[in-house]
């Protein structure tokens, strides 16, 4: 084989070597871009939660359960929606508890509101790891 053939054969497939390998980078981005927004959307709506019921909280110990039921319904709301993100069972219960004993007006919420606070806590912790673990793992192997 002549030698300029094989560099015309090289030269002619560069480009699309070239656009493959850079097309296979920009997926990888934009699936790192896409999980990272996605737990950052999961952080932010884990700490509107966390803001609600430290809200909800210091009502209740400040004025008590309310004939009105307006602290009562915030605090079911976020125990509600926290039981919709939350797969393990056990965390599932805390905030299950934490509803039914708001609902039926105990002064024992105290010690739910902060396992369920904790819960929370401790899961955008895990989400903030999870986003440091994809971004390290993209720098070490992109392609």
């Amino acid at each position: 084989m002549d030698l300029s053939f094989i560099i015309a054969f090289v030269a002619l497939f560069v480009p699309t070597i070239g656009f493959l390998i850079n097309n296979h980078y920009n997926r990888k981005v934009r699936t790192l871009e896409l999980r990272i927004d996605n737990l950052k959307r999961q952080i932010a709506f884990k700490r509107s939660l966390i803001h609600r019921l430290n809200s909800a909280r210091g009502k209740l110990e400040y004025y008590g359960p309310k004939s009105d039921g307006e602290i009562q319904t915030e605090v079911i709301g976020v125990a509600a929606d926290s039981f919709a993100i939350f797969k393990d069972s056990q965390i599932k219960m805390d905030f299950e508890n934490l509803s039914n004993t708001v609902l039926q007006n105990h002064i024992s919420y105290r010690e739910l509101i902060r396992k369920c606070l904790n819960h929370l806590s401790n899961s955008i912790f895990e989400d903030q790891a999870e986003i440091d673990r994809l971004i390290t793992h993209f720098r070490h192997s992109w392609f």
